[in-house]
């Protein structure tokens, strides 16, 4: 799948349930899908008599730099079982799968107010999450990476910033990690509306750390539309 000029796999957990969750992925057009104005659709439904979520993986390691998402849903009305993640993922198990998080949920809890949260994982120790309450849509939400430090942020796309966190402790290197986009539900569990839900993000950019794309002349390929 293309989306933002690069090359998403879209996940299909084959029927299987899985992490996160555990829940069902499925990889069909009617869970995941790019529009004629090009931007991306997550759903969470029912397949059969099973809820089934959605997810994306970019197709390749990227490195060093920002990491950016623009997010045109509302999360303030979601359901409070959806998590909708953006974040970057290593299948290696070393330094955390390389793991450093944006979540928009409310994890089923029924009296939460915040619905946002940065994280480097693992999540344990203090210090490693901090959250926040968003109330918008067209929200921008980066993640920019560096040698040194994690640098997280949500501004709305008039640069308002609504909130920014920086991790400069046990921040992983970037490795083989890659950029994934998700919409799942807590412990696996139905939404407490028995409702679809959607995600709707319209367009994805990365930008190279300037020193790290220097020394390695890496650069991301790209394809056109």
């Amino acid at each position: 799948m293309e989306f933002s000029g690069y090359r998403w796999l879209v996940r299909s957990s084959e029927g299987q349930f899985s992490g996160p969750g555990p829940n069902l992925f499925a990889g069909t057009p009617d869970f995941v899908n790019v529009d004629a104005d090009g931007k991306l659709h997550l759903f969470i439904r029912k397949s059969g008599t099973i809820w089934a979520c959605s997810e994306v993986t970019l197709s390749q390691a990227m490195g060093y730099g920002t990491y950016e998402i623009e997010v045109e849903t509302n999360p303030f009305n979601m359901d409070r079982q959806a998590v909708f993640g953006f974040f970057t993922y290593s299948s290696s198990a070393e330094q955390n799968h390389r793991e450093l998080d944006i979540e928009l949920s409310y994890w089923g809890r029924p009296t939460e107010t915040r619905n946002g949260q940065f994280v480097v994982q693992p999540s344990g120790p203090p210090g490693s999450v901090s959250r926040f309450e968003v109330n918008h849509s067209a929200t921008i939400y980066s993640i920019h990476w560096t040698k040194k430090m994690a640098l997280f942020t949500a501004k709305n796309v008039n640069g308002a910033v609504i909130k920014q966190w920086i991790k400069t402790e046990n921040v992983p290197k970037t490795g083989d990690a890659r950029p994934q986009i998700n919409l799942w539900l807590t412990k696996g569990l139905a939404p407490q509306n028995d409702q679809s839900v959607e995600f709707i993000i319209k367009r994805f950019t990365f930008t190279p750390e300037i020193s790290h794309a220097q020394s390695t002349h890496n650069s991301p390929v790209k394809f056109n539309r």
